[in-house]
């Protein structure tokens, strides 16, 4: 029969070390305040996680902002190939105005739509000449007809800059990048709160249907929930279903990540984002009621807002529907189609609180977060009963 072997003093003392490790790792898991970013694909979360670098962590580098080159000249190139692409394909079409136009868009065409390793001139000068044209102008302004991304008209607009062979992004540049998330992605970062450093942890998790069910592995330990909508897409089909409206999706998710068991005991906070684009939308004619009838009923106080402002009525509407859904216990009928909800379940009222928002505006998200940061602290002391 084989004798136990006594342990070594050596053995002792990497045990005690790793107890002592893995209870300061604890400890800090603990400490940490846990916020999680939620919402379907395209509505600004990866920039939110951009703006917590730019105010909490110094900004970017000039290496990381060099890195982000090949990214946003292939925005660039996704742009003007999709715009390009889509002008006979709307109905009514649109013909380019300018004859030297026909040639560019010929050479956009033949590129493709997978990003290049590298943009010869031929490249930029055959984007100038498009972006000159009127046609290619008023595409954009019915760009929720087909799959665009938001900062379009921006990289196209300093297409001077971007072809610079020494171009290096600027912050807005690197803010107005799309890039989508595949995955969980985490930043660190510390923030005052009444004379101490508060230790903030932020995931990102993709948006897109087929990164949700992703969403689950990071539920654990997380005190709010920042759930982000872009208002701007109330006319705009999912890039990954096209039968559905991007907003309608927004609100069903947003629904299910409510009233889900899973986030109970976590603060829920939403970002209604892109205001920005909403109101651009708007000011070009784009009507609200054509996707949401009941917008056309939806009055608006003045305690509030302007009531004859269509625009003020509009954001304020996708706020009631938020409301509406967080004081309204999901059906048992349809639950079923919520997966992670569980409406037997008694569950106390829980406040929901909104902010409008444009990701890409620094001097915004900054106030806001401040906001945010002092109701998720306050919520954690008072949790703890030290307030």
């Amino acid at each position: 029969m084989p004798c136990s072997r006594k342990p070594s003093k050596p053995d002792e003392e990497n045990s005690y070390e790793i107890d002592r490790y893995l209870l300061s790792e604890r400890k800090v898991w603990q400490e940490a305040v846990k916020l999680l970013l939620l919402g379907t694909g395209e509505s600004g979360k990866t920039t939110i996680i951009k703006q917590m670098k730019i105010i909490h962590i110094n900004g970017f580098s000039d290496k990381e902002k060099k890195e982000q080159t090949v990214y946003i000249r292939y925005n660039l190139h996704e742009a003007i190939y999709t715009l390009v692409y889509h002008l006979d394909k709307i109905s009514p079409p649109l013909v380019l105005a300018n004859e030297e136009s026909k040639p560019a868009a010929a050479f956009i065409l033949e590129l493709g739509p997978d990003r290049l390793d590298e943009y010869t001139n031929d490249f930029y000068d055959n984007v100038r000449i498009l972006w000159r044209d009127e046609a290619i102008k008023r595409i954009i302004n019915r760009s929720n007809e087909f799959q665009l991304i938001d900062s379009a008209s921006y990289f196209l607009d300093r297409i001077d800059e971007i072809s610079d062979p020494n171009y290096i992004p600027s912050v807005q540049d690197i803010l107005h990048c799309r890039m989508k998330t595949v995955g969980i992605s985490k930043i660190e970062f510390t923030v005052p709160y009444k004379g101490k450093k508060i230790n903030f942890w932020m995931f990102d998790v993709g948006g897109q249907r087929g990164e949700r069910r992703k969403w689950i592995q990071v539920f654990e330990g997380i005190q709010a929930i920042l759930f982000l909508i872009a208002a701007s897409d109330f006319d705009q089909k999912l890039r990954e279903d096209e039968g559905t409206n991007r907003l309608a999706e927004a609100f069903e998710v947003f629904q299910t990540m409510f009233w889900s068991r899973f986030l109970e005991d976590s603060g829920k906070i939403v970002f209604l984002n892109k205001q920005d684009l909403l109101k651009t939308k708007i000011d070009n004619g784009h009507k609200v009621e054509d996707y949401f009838p009941e917008f056309k009923n939806f009055v608006l106080s003045e305690k509030l807002g302007n009531p004859n402002s269509y625009y003020d009525r509009a954001k304020f509407f996708m706020k009631n529907k938020l409301h509406s859904i967080a004081s309204t216990k999901p059906s048992p009928e349809t639950v079923g189609l919520l997966p992670g909800v569980h409406v037997q379940a008694e569950r106390e009222s829980q406040a929901l609180y909104t902010h409008f928002t444009i990701a890409t505006d620094t001097n915004n998200i900054k106030l806001v977060f401040n906001d945010v940061k002092d109701m998720i602290l306050t919520k954690n002391l008072q949790a703890v009963g030290l307030i």
